[in-house]
């Protein structure tokens, strides 16, 4: 694992999902702007259609930099890999055999048999080129890295966030959500500190909460986690304790928020008309349906050790279907073929 600048190992999160895009014509999808330091910045902005009512928004985004780096795969068993620093400049330039760009894979062209091409781009360059590639209603297939973050905002208030970081996206087969064999592909994996969990009383949706921690390359971020398996919850509180750290997977559930109102005013062609109000926000959940018990680390993230990283982070300042008690298969790092 990583080390973070904290000292700490980085506790990472991928996800993977099979959708049609959608808002691709909004004016925010994409941006380039100049950053405070001069360098151009490019931010792609997305969503995916999971399901008739559940869109995943992906993003894209990358800066000018010095340098790129290419890596080749060692020809030793369980060695690392040899790392090449290259001008960004240089980027597009062919390098020594074996070694391979660092960035993002981008699939959305096609040859002549009809087989995606791959390209791999730095964040910066895929922005642009998958924005100019994109329509609503393509079918995609992504995988990438959940990045968690907060900020304040101007009542001081902590706004928590995580966003969905594109690192291979390609072409899909075509998607019928009405199809009888359709199912979902909107899955996460993530390593989380385990802090507690507490049951909800809700009789329209009764579930449970999971806080916990994430360890990021610049901080200790809070986040919270849905279970709504009573047996996998009851699972989670009897077998971890606070700190220890797990793998854990399920699914993302990201649904606009709506709530069905009636007019005030009767309207002088007959009755009243019901309608749907858009609240403009949107149900964010990670729902967890399993966890790994091998993967428990009651010791790297002890309440002391979290502690002197938080108190590091002060000083140098913040960065940016098998089935059992334990839930589900995970499904976030199936090493299955890519859907085109």
């Amino acid at each position: 694992m990583a080390k973070t600048k904290h000292g700490l190992p980085e506790t990472k999160g991928q996800f993977k999902l099979r959708g049609l895009v959608t808002g691709m014509l909004r004016d925010d999808t994409y941006s380039s702007k100049k950053t405070k330091t001069g360098n151009d910045r490019r931010v792609l902005k997305f969503g995916v259609q999971t399901a008739p009512e559940s869109t995943v928004y992906v993003t894209v985004q990358g800066m000018e930099m010095d340098n790129v780096y290419f890596s080749k795969r060692s020809e030793v068993k369980n060695q690392p890999s040899e790392i090449k620093k290259v001008k960004w400049n240089d980027r597009f330039n062919d390098q020594e055999e074996g070694f391979k760009l660092i960035g993002v894979g981008v699939g959305l062209d096609k040859d002549e048999n009809g087989k995606n091409i791959i390209y791999t781009m730095t964040d910066y360059d895929a922005a642009k080129f998958i924005y100019e590639k994109l329509e609503d209603e393509t079918p995609v297939f992504i995988r990438g890295q959940i990045e968690f973050s907060h900020y304040k905002n101007d009542n001081d208030e902590v706004i928590r966030s995580k966003k969905f970081v594109i690192k291979n996206i390609y072409n899909s087969k075509s998607i019928d959500f009405d199809a009888e064999d359709f199912k979902e592909t909107s899955d996460f994996k993530q390593r989380i500190i385990f802090m507690g969990i507490e049951k909800v009383d809700d009789k329209n949706d009764p579930r449970f909460l999971v806080e916990a921690k994430v360890v990021t390359y610049g901080s200790v971020e809070d986040v919270e986690f849905v279970v709504r398996d009573k047996s996998l919850a009851n699972t989670l509180r009897a077998n971890l304790k606070p700190y220890s750290a797990i793998e854990v997977w399920g699914n993302i559930y990201n649904k606009l928020d709506s709530e069905e109102i009636k007019s005030e005013k009767k309207s002088v062609w007959g009755q009243e008309d019901s309608f749907k109000k858009v609240n403009g926000t949107y149900i964010r959940e990670l729902v967890i349906t399993g966890a790994d018990p091998e993967s428990i680390d009651k010791d790297t993230y002890s309440e002391e050790k979290i502690d002197e990283a938080l108190r590091a982070l002060k000083e140098f300042g913040e960065n940016e279907s098998r089935s059992n008690v334990w839930g589900t298969e995970n499904k976030a790092d199936e090493n299955d073929d890519l859907p085109w």
